[in-house]
């Protein structure tokens, strides 16, 4: 599976829901009711992220938890959670990989018994329908009186784009960073920032609300220059949204911003580097055929 280290969606999403806590007030809300109920929140930690094979791109918004469930005994399942910002018509057969990399390196670990449950949730939030399908069996081939061989292997859904706003609730943390994942894409991203953005002022102080807000800014920062938001649209939203506090909180944004530009920036020019060492590569590998 193809990776961009450098994807700003992804670094916000493992920022964000890299928080144990935040985790678990997201997937107590969003998982179906029924196994929420049976998973005991207050255990769920996080796990090693190194589960793939060597041979698989590691994919940097992967987060992998573990968590006990409720009935008090020494059992736990583990919490795949998958971020997507596009449609992946594979992400069945990518899961399927996932699941006995798991499980291997939970053997490998020296674990005995039965395997444990594993539970893949996938967080989409990008500008097309998900069309891809929601269960593993559905992406093979139809046999008759075959298909007790096939896996189901189902994933559940978290769309943030099919949610009205305020179905989007949650601890402050929890609630900026749906919004924000939910109009990234689109084009009211500019006239709903500042109302999103002002949700902060609610935020406790604490080096957990200032890490949050650095990653949020820098993550808008760096999806400016495009119709949805601009680096005036941005400068805007942000003071309207701390206006009347602390003025160091507004040097600190203001100082944040100005990073995720210069990264988004610094990216721009590695990736227009690297995309033209690979068409002059191309072309110079053409040539030598002609």
């Amino acid at each position: 599976m193809a990776t961009d280290l450098n994807n700003p969606h992804d670094r916000f999403f493992k920022a964000t829901f890299g928080w144990a806590e935040v985790a678990a007030e997201f997937l107590e809300r969003y998982l179906p009711p029924t196994v929420a109920a049976a998973l005991n929140w207050t255990t769920l930690r996080a796990e090693k992220e190194t589960f793939l094979d060597p041979e698989l791109a590691q994919h940097p918004a992967d987060l992998l938890y573990a968590v006990d469930l409720h009935d008090g005994e020494k059992s736990y399942v583990y919490l795949l959670f998958e971020h997507k910002s596009y449609v992946e018509s594979r992400i069945n057969l990518d899961l399927l990989r996932y699941r006995v990399r798991i499980w291997e390196q939970w053997l490998k670990d020296g674990n005995t018994g039965q395997l444990p449950v594993i539970i893949p949730v996938v967080f989409y939030h990008g500008a097309d329908r998900w069309t891809a399908k929601r269960q593993f069996a559905e992406t093979v081939a139809e046999a008759p009186n075959l298909q007790q061989y096939v896996p189901t292997c189902e994933y559940h859904l978290v769309d943030v784009s099919g949610y009205r706003d305020e179905a989007l609730r949650g601890a402050v943390i929890l609630q900026v960073a749906l919004l924000t994942f939910k109009y990234i894409f689109r084009d009211e991203l500019g006239e709903r920032l500042p109302g999103i953005l002002r949700l902060l002022r609610e935020l406790e102080e604490g080096s957990s609300g200032l890490d949050f807000i650095r990653s949020l800014l820098r993550y808008l920062a760096q999806i400016t220059g495009t119709s949805r938001l601009n680096e005036t649209m941005l400068r805007q939203a942000v003071t309207q949204a701390l206006t009347g506090g602390d003025e160091m909180m507004m040097s600190l944004a203001e100082q944040w911003v100005q990073e995720g530009w210069q990264k988004g920036q610094q990216e721009g020019w590695q990736k227009g580097q690297q995309d033209g060492w690979q068409k002059g590569r191309q072309e110079g590998r053409q040539e030598g055929l002609n």
